[in-house]
């Protein structure tokens, strides 16, 4: 069991050491509860360290506004819609009289389930694995990614905290996992998010790209939390 002390300044108990703590309920081991009263609340004291990883369910790439933010099950893409997309390449996609077109990618995961196990638990780290598929240039691109709160599949383009992280990618056909800030894995957490996007405000040729969706196996998108509870 692991060691806790009373530290008589401000009255707060703290837990030294102890790890992923497991005691026999005579069948299994099974994580102890231990729990002090601040004078306020319950404070758990054998937090255990998980980490989880949540695939995709859904995915689709999107027109810019030119073509109302729709989905691009809309029009005829060259593009697969369940890939996520970001910015334009002239004349083929979003905007045919100028690099205008902003197009972006949604995805999500089983959110419920997430938000059940992530309940009462602390974050210590988000991470969302993304597959630039193409990109504009041979030698790469940035992915922007932001954020949604949209329980399932979507026919128009939505988002609601843009650039909350940004990756470089060094060639067509790479996959990274993209370290996002904890705010995100909070918000996840607590219903304020469901899932994320990639967009870019910039209309050049750099920005353009497409990420794996959720029919490319392996490489489909991906949310990895470490968290404790």
């Amino acid at each position: 069991m692991p060691f806790v002390k009373y530290r008589g300044a401000n009255g707060e108990w703290i837990k030294l050491g102890g790890g992923n703590v497991r005691v026999s309920n005579g069948h299994t081991w099974i994580p102890p509860r231990a729990r002090i009263w601040n004078g306020h609340e319950w404070l758990n004291l054998l937090e255990e360290r998980k980490i989880t990883t949540w695939e995709a369910v859904w995915s689709e790439g999107y027109w810019g506004p030119s073509k109302g933010n729709l989905a691009h099950t809309h029009y005829n893409s060259l593009v697969r819609h369940d890939r996520l997309c970001q910015g334009n390449y002239l004349p083929y996609h979003d905007n045919f009289i100028g690099r205008q077109g902003r197009e972006g990618g949604m995805f999500g995961v089983d959110i419920e389930n997430m938000r059940n196990e992530l309940q009462g638990s602390r974050i210590e780290k988000i991470e969302v694995y993304l597959h630039v598929l193409h990109s504009g240039y041979y030698s790469g691109t940035d992915i922007i990614v932001g954020a949604h709160n949209c329980r399932d599949w979507q026919d128009r383009f939505s988002q609601i905290n843009y650039g909350v992280a940004s990756a470089r990618y060094y060639r067509r056909d790479q996959g990274q996992w993209i370290t996002l800030p904890n705010w995100v894995g909070d918000n996840l957490r607590d219903g304020k998010l469901s899932g994320l996007t990639t967009y870019a405000d910039q209309p050049d040729l750099w920005h353009y790209a497409y990420c794996a969706g959720i029919w490319d196996g392996w490489k489909k998108p991906k949310i990895r939390i470490t968290y404790w509870k």
